[in-house]
């Protein structure tokens, strides 16, 4: 069926059938051929009609009009229908939509987009509610088909595509991500202004990351339980003066807490029953004003202070069972105790979402102890070796982590990942192994069947590289092969010649660790990996991707690389 627009308003009768869609040039030798029609009321529509016409402009110098549906069209032969149009019902094509907040274990699985072409239209659509932002991404994997990247925030790290006419193929696409919660967020140590963190934002966004990170407000899908998180609402200013003994006991016997005692530092006796009533009091309280901070809509986060703090109260030694765990913290596991802790929270607002910090001296999953329903956990595996992906069968260490997250999934669906990119806490910023890694990693966690990540970012890119893209690729889609990522990245950024030179001393790297004995998460013990005989004997491959044509503009990037390895010989 033939489509007609006279500077009409935009109804079209879907109902006669379409002939399989043909190529629609959007732009033809520079002039735009067809109209964003972007759905009503729809603020995801709105933001991924004007990339659509941010980038086909870029690559084409032509500007594509956007109207909202039901305005006149005038001049275009070709729609493009962002959002949920009446025009994608009328033809028949189901976009994904709704959020259930109930607390069940396919929580969250709702996301999702739609690419359609159908005759002389093309739709693009999403889920836009709760959490979700399913048409934005949808706009972007529309854009990455024209040719479009962004493999790194701001200018600098996007390449589009010039060219006249610019087309698009038979679309008949619907995906959605293997996990939820994908995102890394900068930690605030880094170095990072709010401009920047800013366009981060936007190209996390870009790249496939969902809104989920320690800011997210709204759009967080579990509560964070970050740091010092437990003793918010049992202030030291209020309380500690008049009960002493609600708060941890040292190694001395001594209950040392005092008004002028920051919260986030403070470590509460969690085997206090009065101390409990009066906590939960204080969350409900937050609960019904919004007090900010831990608290948010869905839930609450609980963590105790960041390092090992511990109740050494008898009570408190004896509600953490005191099983014979591995120490990969240098203090007895606590996991048991603070999961209790936990459970009497949840159990106070079953319709609230609670959730843990599984770090630390709560890394190991507790024994004896069933967590509620609606407790989720976030493992935060700060000891474990960063070197070795998960399937390397001389890596105890990473037997062990898979062995423990194992064993939290088996106690409640909703366990989500909190890694860390760099991996390595102490470092000089070397090239880390977090591409390769990854992509092994991945499939692995979707068949433990976690949640998805929230993973803590640096600005390092020396050390993480393409990490950040790649893995956003693979937690959509834990099949995206990573080598044609690879090739991808390196003969687009730096262009065909030079590309495989610099691939070549990422890949060395990567190599070169994976020959490691030892697991660790501290780049100092990598001194006799990364020695200066071997930092010498990758040298040649910038020496010959400096050699290889480049256009002026990956020319300035092959530079940055430059220094990156000039970074990595001097370190």
């Amino acid at each position: 069926m033939s489509m007609r627009f006279f500077a009409a308003v935009v109804t079209v009768c879907f109902a006669a059938g379409y002939s399989v869609a043909e190529p629609l040039d959007i732009v033809r030798d520079g002039v735009g051929q067809a109209t964003i029609v972007v759905a009503q009321n729809d603020e995801d529509a709105t933001t991924g009609a004007a990339e659509i016409q941010t980038f086909v402009e870029k690559m084409s110098g032509a500007k594509l009009p956007i109207v909202s549906e039901g305005e006149a069209v005038t001049g275009s032969n070709i729609l493009i229908y962002v959002g949920h149009t009446k025009a994608a019902h009328e033809a028949g094509i189901e976009i994904p939509a709704g959020f259930d907040s109930t607390m069940r274990p396919d929580m969250y699985e709702e996301e999702g987009y739609v690419l359609k072409t159908r005759g002389k239209a093309i739709f693009v659509g999403g889920n836009g509610d709760g959490p979700y932002h399913g048409t934005q991404f949808g706009v972007y994997a529309l854009l990455e088909k024209l040719g479009c990247r962004w493999y790194f925030p701001g200018d600098w790290g996007e390449v589009i595509p010039e060219k006249k006419t610019v087309t698009v193929t038979e679309l008949d696409i619907e995906s959605q991500p293997d996990f939820a919660m994908r995102n890394i967020w900068i930690d605030g140590r880094w170095l990072i202004s709010e401009e920047n963190r800013q366009i981060h934002k936007q190209w996390c966004t870009r790249i496939g990351f969902s809104k989920h990170s320690l800011s997210a407000g709204a759009e967080t899908m579990y509560p964070t339980p970050g740091d010092g998180s437990l003793a918010q609402w049992l202030q030291p200013s209020q309380y500690a003066e008049e009960h002493p003994e609600w708060y941890a006991m040292n190694e001395a016997g001594d209950r040392d807490v005092t008004p002028k005692h920051n919260a986030s530092f403070t470590m509460l006796c969690l085997s206090n029953e009065e101390m409990a009533a009066e906590y939960i009091k204080n969350v409900g309280k937050a609960f019904e004003t919004s007090k900010p901070g831990t608290v948010a809509d869905l839930g609450v986060g609980i963590s105790p202070p960041d390092g090992v703090p511990y109740c050494y109260c008898e009570k408190c030694k004896v509600s953490s069972a005191n099983f014979s765990y591995p120490r990969y913290v240098h203090k007895t596991m606590q996991t048991e105790e603070v999961c209790r802790f936990v459970n009497k929270v949840a159990a106070a607002f079953p319709h609230k979402q609670v959730g843990v910090a599984a770090y630390s001296l709560r890394d190991i999953a507790p024994q004896g102890v069933k967590l509620l329903p609606n407790v989720s956990v976030m493992q935060a595996p700060i000891s474990c070796c960063v070197i070795h992906p998960n399937n390397d069968p001389t890596c105890w260490r990473r037997q062990e982590f898979i062995k423990n997250l194992k064993r939290w999934v088996n106690l409640t669906p909703h366990v989500w990942l909190y890694d860390y990119t760099q991996g390595m806490l102490v470092s000089q910023f070397e090239p880390e192994r977090d591409v390769a890694n990854f992509a092994i990693n991945a499939p692995i966690y979707k068949e433990i069947g976690i949640k998805g990540f929230g993973r803590q970012g640096s600005n390092a890119m020396m050390a993480t590289w393409i990490g950040y893209y790649t893995s956003a690729k693979l937690m959509w889609d834990v099949n995206a092969d990573i080598e044609a990522l690879k090739k991808d990245f390196y003969g687009t950024f730096f262009g065909p010649e030079a590309g495989p030179h610099v691939q070549a001393w990422w890949d060395a790297c990567e190599a070169k660790q994976l020959e490691a004995t030892l697991h660790v998460h501290e780049s100092w013990l990598l001194t006799h990996l990364y020695t200066a005989a071997f930092t010498r004997s990758i040298r040649k491959h910038v020496e010959l991707a400096r050699q290889a044509k480049m256009t002026d503009r990956q020319r300035e990037r092959f530079e940055i690389f430059e220094l990156i390895a000039e970074h990595f010989e001097k370190s």
